[in-house]
Order: C-alpha cells, then sequence, then structure tokens
C-alpha cells in the first residue's frame, strides 16, 4: 500500500482501492482454498506467498515506464485499478488459501475457526506494528520483503521438520536480503528515475529529487510539488505581501525551498515563521538546491519550524500581518485540511489587525469546468463564511487574499509598495501587475466564484473539497462523471430501506445466507469505520504515512481479540442458548459503537498517536466477535466454514473501502458515514433475532 501510495501520489482513493483489492483477492483466495484440503498445499502456498511480494513491488514500480507515463503526470484511475489489481493478486490469492487450509489443520489439531481466525489477526498485528514502528524506518521495502521470505522458510523448517536444512536456508536468505534488498530498490527506482539525486522515504511519504541540466525537481509521492527556476514563487509571495501595507510578521506554511521564501525576504519584514512538515525535504534542499537557494535557510530572520502548520498556527505566540499558504490543492485528506472552515478560523485568530490570508488554487485562463468551478467555489465559500473581505486573481492559479479588513489591491498600490521597497523580479512587475488586476477576467472571475450555487462548506470530518476535488480529477479521464456531485446528496440513505428489506426477505427464506450475511455486514462495517478513522486521523493529525500501518494494525489486534473472547467462551459451540442471542448482540455493538464514533473524533483526543489505534482497535474487536460466532454457529468442515465466512467477510470489507474512501466520507462526511453503519449493524442484528430457528 505504501508503494502504490509511493506511485500514485498518496491519494485516500488509493488507499481505499487498495484494501478493497486486496480483500477481493483474499475472499477468493479463501474460497479456492476451501477446496483443497492438502497439507503440501499449504506448505507451498506458505512459501509462494512471501516470494511473491519482491516481485509485487517492482511491478508497482515498473508500471508508470512499462505504459508511457512520466514522473509527475496524471494517471487515471483505471490505470490505478488495473495496477493495484494484478500487483496484489499473487500473494492475496495464497493469502486467503493459507487461512482456509490452515484453519482445517488447526481443526484436525482441536483447534477451531474462530482460533485460525485470531492466529491470523495476531500475526497482522505484530507485522503492522513492527513495519510502521521500526522497519520502514531501517530497511528498504525489498529488505523487508526477502526478509520476510525467509521468515516464512523458516517456518517451513518447523513444519516440515527438515530444521537443519531449511533453517540453513532461511539464515542464509536473511543475511544475503540487506545487501540484495538495497540494490533492487536502487535499481528498479532507476526506472522511473533516471536522473535522481536523491530517494529517500520519510515518516510523511516518499520524496524524490531529479537533476537535469542544473534544474532540481522535488517529487512527492509521485507528484511535483516544485522545481528551481521558476517565477511561480514570485506570485505566491509578492501579491499577498504587497497587498499588506506594511507586513512585519510572516507565516509561511511550506513553499520555504521552492523559492516563495527567498521572494519573501526582499519585503522588509522582521521575521518569517517557516512551517515544513517533512524534515527530509529541509535535508535534500541544503543538500541539492543551489547555493544561494539552499542559504536563505539560514537568513537571521527565518524561524524554521518542523512539525504540522496547524498545530503552529495555534502555538506560535504574537500574531502575524501575512500568513501564506503554499500548498498543493485539496487533492488529499491532508492537504485538504488546509482549507477547511476549522482551519481559516484558527488563521483568522492568529491574524493581526489588518492582517490577510493567501492561497492559490490551479485554474484556467478561459474555460472552466463545472468540476474546477465547483472544487475553486468550494473553498471561496469557505473562506467568505470565515473573512469578510476576499480578492481573487485571474490566470492559470487563482490567489485568494483574504482579510476582515478592506484590501487595497489595485494596480497604482501595488506598484508603489513595490518601487517603495525596492523589490526586482522578473515576472511580478508594474506590467504585470496592471494586467492581472484590470479588465474583465479580474471581476468576472470572482463574481464566478460567488455565484456558484450548491457549493457545501469544507469541515475538518466532511471534507467535501477533497471530493469535488476528486471529481475533477476523474472527469479529466471519464467525462461521464460529469456531474456526479450534483446527484449525490445525503438523502440518498432513503436507499437503505429497499437494500435492508431485500436482506430481511433472504434471512428469512434462505436460512444458509443468514450467517454468511451478518459476517459481511460486520466486514463491510470494520472497513468502512477504519478507513473513517484514517481520513479522520488525516484530517487532524495531518499525516497518515507512517501511522498507515499501525492503524491498520491495530484493528487486526482488535479482530484477534474479539475473535479470541468469543470463542472462548463459547468453544466447540457449547451453550448453544447464549450463542445464537450473543451474535445479534454483537451486531448491534457494532452499530451503537458506530453512532458513538463521531462523537469521540469531534472532541480533542489525549493523545493522538494512541487514540486512533485504540479507536480501531475496539472496531476489530467488535467484528473478530462476529466473525467467531458466526463460525460457531455454521455447518460444515473447518475449510468450507472459513472459506466460506471468511470470503464474506471480505467481500463486505472490500464494497465498504471502495464506497468509504471514494464516496461515503467525501461526499457525506464521517457522521453520516457512520450512521449509514449503524443502520446497517441494527437491522442486521433486528433480523438475525427475528430469523427463523
Amino acid at each position: 500500500m505504501r508503494e502504490l501510495a509511493a506511485v500514485f501520489y498518496g491519494n485516500e482513493l488509493v488507499y481505499g482501492l487498495a484494501l478493497a483489492v486486496w480483500m477481493l483477492w483474499v475472499a477468493a483466495g479463501a474460497r479456492l482454498g476451501g477446496r483443497f484440503t492438502s497439507r503440501g498445499w499449504f506448505v507451498t502456498s506458505l512459501v509462494l506467498a512471501p516470494a511473491a511480494l519482491p516481485l509485487q513491488i517492482a511491478f508497482v514500480r515498473g508500471v508508470r515506464p512499462l505504459i508511457g507515463i512520466t514522473p509527475g503526470a496524471f494517471v487515471g484511475l483505471g490505470t490505478i485499478f488495473w495496477t493495484t489489481a494484478v500487483a496484489l493478486a499473487p500473494i492475496c490469492l495464497l493469502a486467503g488459501a493459507l487461512f482456509s487450509l490452515g484453519a482445517r489443520l488447526l481443526a484436525h489439531s482441536g483447534g477451531t475457526v474462530g482460533g485460525a481466525y485470531v492466529y491470523e489477526g495476531l500475526g497482522a498485528t505484530v507485522g503492522g506494528a513492527l513495519l510502521s514502528l521500526l522497519l520502514i524506518s531501517l530497511l528498504s521495502p525489498f529488505q523487508v520483503a526477502l526478509m520476510v521470505v525467509g521468515l516464512n522458510l523458516a517456518v517451513v523448517a518447523c513444519i516440515e521438520r527438515r530444521v537443519r536444512l531449511l533453517l540453513g536456508l532461511a539464515a542464509a536468505w536473511l543475511i544475503a536480503s540487506i545487501p540484495l534488498g538495497a540494490h533492487l530498490h536502487e535499481r528498479t527506482l532507476d526506472w522511473s528515475w533516471p536522473h535522481r539525486v536523491l530517494a529517500a522515504d520519510s515518516r510523511y511519504g516518499r520524496l524524490i529529487v531529479t537533476a537535469l541540466d542544473g534544474q532540481r525537481a522535488f517529487f512527492q509521492d509521485g507528484r511535483l510539488t516544485f522545481q528551481t527556476q521558476s517565477t511561480f514563487p514570485e506570485e505566491v509571495a509578492h501579491l499577498p505581501l504587497l497587498a499588506h501595507p506594511a507586513p512585519r510578521r510572516v507565516l509561511l506554511i511550506g513553499g520555504g525551498v521552492d523559492g516563495t521564501l527567498r521572494e519573501a525576504l526582499k519585503h522588509p519584514i522582521q521575521s518569517v515563521h517557516y512551517v515544513e512538515l517533512d524534515p527530509l525535504v529541509i535535508r535534500a534542499a541544503r543538500q541539492h538546491l543551489p547555493p544561494a537557494e539552499a542559504a536563505v535557510l539560514d537568513d537571521p530572520r527565518v524561524e524554521l519550524l518542523l512539525g504540522d502548520a496547524r498545530q503552529a498556527i495555534k502555538e506560535q505566540g504574537p500574531a502575524f500581518d501575512v500568513i501564506i499558504m503554499s500548498l498543493p490543492e485539496p487533492s488529499t485528506g491532508q492537504l485538504n485540511r488546509f482549507y477547511t472552515h476549522q482551519f481559516f478560523e484558527e488563521a483568522n485568530e492568529r491574524l493581526a489587525a489588518g492582517g490577510l490570508l493567501a492561497l492559490g488554487l490551479p485554474s484556467a485562463e478561459n474555460y472552466w469546468s463545472p468540476e474546477l468551478a465547483r472544487r475553486n467555489a468550494g473553498v471561496y465559500h469557505t473562506l467568505a463564511a470565515v473573512f469578510s473581505e476576499i480578492v481573487v486573481t485571474p490566470g492559470d492559479t487563482n490567489f485568494f487574499l483574504a482579510s476582515n479588513d478592506a484590501l487595497a489591491v489595485t494596480p497604482e498600490t501595488l506598484t508603489g509598495r513595490m518601487a517603495e521597497r525596492g523589490i526586482s523580479t522578473r515576472l511580478v512587475t508594474p506590467a504585470y501587475l496592471d494586467f492581472l488586476l484590470t479588465g474583465d477576467r479580474f471581476t468576472q472571475v470572482q463574481a464566478q466564484l460567488a455565484g456558484e450555487t450548491g457549493v457545501r462548506l469544507n469541515r475538518d470530518l466532511a471534507p467535501i473539497c477533497y471530493y469535488y476535488d476528486m471529481v475533477l480529477w476523474l472527469s479529466r479521464f471519464y467525462g461521464h462523471l460529469r456531474g456526479l456531485y450534483d446527484a449525490a446528496r445525503p438523502t440518498w440513505l432513503i436507499w437503505l430501506l429497499p437494500a435492508l428489506v431485500a436482506g430481511a426477505l433472504l434471512v428469512r427464506y434462505r436460512r444458509d445466507w443468514a450467517l454468511p450475511g451478518a459476517v459481511a455486514i460486520s466486514g463491510f462495517s470494520e472497513m468502512t469505520l477504519e478507513v473513517a478513522i484514517i481520513l479522520a486521523f488525516q484530517s487532524l493529525q495531518g499525516y497518515v504515512y507512517h501511522q498507515l500501518g499501525l492503524i491498520i494494525a491495530a484493528l487486526m489486534g482488535g479482530m484477534a481479540l474479539g475473535a479470541w473472547a468469543a470463542d472462548r467462551s463459547w468453544a466447540g459451540g457449547r451453550r448453544l442458548s447464549g450463542l445464537r442471542p450473543a451474535l445479534p448482540a454483537a451486531l448491534f455493538a457494532l452499530g451503537l459503537y458506530a453512532l458513538a464514533l463521531p462523537l469521540a473524533l469531534s472532541r480533542p483526543l489525549p493523545v493522538m498517536a494512541v487514540s486512533f489505534p485504540l479507536l480501531a482497535l475496539i472496531v476489530g474487536a467488535l467484528g473478530g466477535a462476529v466473525f467467531a460466532l458466526a463460525a460457531q454457529q455454521a455447518r460444515g468442515t473447518a475449510s468450507e466454514v472459513a472459506g466460506r465466512l471468511y470470503a464474506a467477510d471480505l467481500a463486505g470489507g472490500c464494497i465498504g473501502a471502495v464506497a468509504t474512501a471514494g464516496f461515503l466520507v467525501p461526499l457525506l462526511g464521517i457522521p453520516f458515514t457512520c450512521t449509514v453503519v449503524a443502520l446497517l449493524n441494527l437491522a442486521g442484528g433486528a433480523l438475525l433475532v427475528g430469523r427463523r430457528r
């Protein structure tokens, strides 16, 4: 998933799609594995599954050059989907088969299907925690993948009792995996980045720096963030600083190494507080930018702040005259959080009298598509809900200047201040300012944004501008999606009623569908709430890349805990009179937790890094209990029961992952999404209570 995010811009839709495809293939593998009974199939799968992992990483890295897409260029959803489907198929099919085969072997030794679920959850918990907290910061992805191969060889040695031979092979492989993994890591990066001078992973993503003919380009998760020798930073810095009569204290969010900081320091300011999330960006800039470009970081007026900008705004002392956001558009949850009503309120509180906030959004010179107009208007109206005065410039980029005081943005005023401060530029000249701020385009752009109807305010837990941006991205490749957001509304929840009626009929007349149906609802709920927690963490904390494995590990650990508790309480189907009501009770509990989750997320959580995994752990515990309780009531051999219920669990999770990341949370928001989950679980529990014995 981290490799997919690093190649396809780290978009949450990629996370959701990867989770969905992962579950779909594992579900298919579980169903297929239920048809086999041989111990040899289990051992073979145990060897082949990790062996596929290095090949999958290499395939993901080779997709762009394979189909001729240059680094930094947009990739269509179709390409992302088939890449994800092909990349995840081998290991996921084998992993699903391993679960069904392992459940059968465990049952022969006195265990249960629920017990197999516990062991799988524990393994996933340890793996996710190790990757997130230790391995990813010490080793390359190929080194980790090759070490997993060696670990599985050691497990096979224990199973086959050929300990000396296979353990020796595993030890040799583990030793060789360090240099071999480092070599493969470098060679596969060469495929897409032949001119790179730096490629490094941090807790926030993958940074690539390329050098060609004296120009340096910085890429973050496959997206071009900036390149040297550009005049764009002049607009970012000078428009807001010239709009203020006497800027003294400036807060710069991002953009310090792309030239914006250099241009800002041309003004007679006292201090610039430059906030950068990733320390790796600063280290890379010092090493690879031209000396004159890197020197601005050491200017005595610059105070470098490493960390989250929203937290920095809350913690800084005196107010700022100008806050400049040099950030990309709200194309991810992490970026969208800087375009929400809550953030604009926080920024407004940190502005001095007469202060202003500045940001830019990609636009078009002449024709605005409906999707582009909706995205930019969403940000405009959210700004207008906080600031009384907004000025927007036309062009390929719309620059927004927002304040609660009058803004004297005229060519004469800005040109006069420019001359008074003795500022020399290449692009932002008096002639350019006159061209930009006069004529019909200047008045029309603001009128068009203000007149755009039907847009909703962008909020932390209802990131509608992230949804608008996603539709804009999709519309570039799939024109038939135009107008999708106009039809979609929270009132779509009414369509749940026919689905619940159909489910009631199926449970009533197809008794054998009741237990897989309950497990599918649980799987849908687990993954929907998991993705909602990931997106909430992204919105409230600011980054999810390094926490992704930990949050998923917490979910899997909760599943193991819940399945263990339920399996222990009703081992072997004992106390059947208490077993039957326990399953709907578990669904009821999951539904009530879904209703309570938005309340927890809307309040300040004590320790973010711990609180979100804890929330995921509770989701997993309730879902794991549903699986174990259903497995106790199901009929058939252990491998059949494991394959059938595990496939239902993952099929529900597949639907939940895609629906949540691509539709439910961005469009409806987290509270409405949790309401959907609650309705499904409460209805599912009620249907199970009323079904025929």
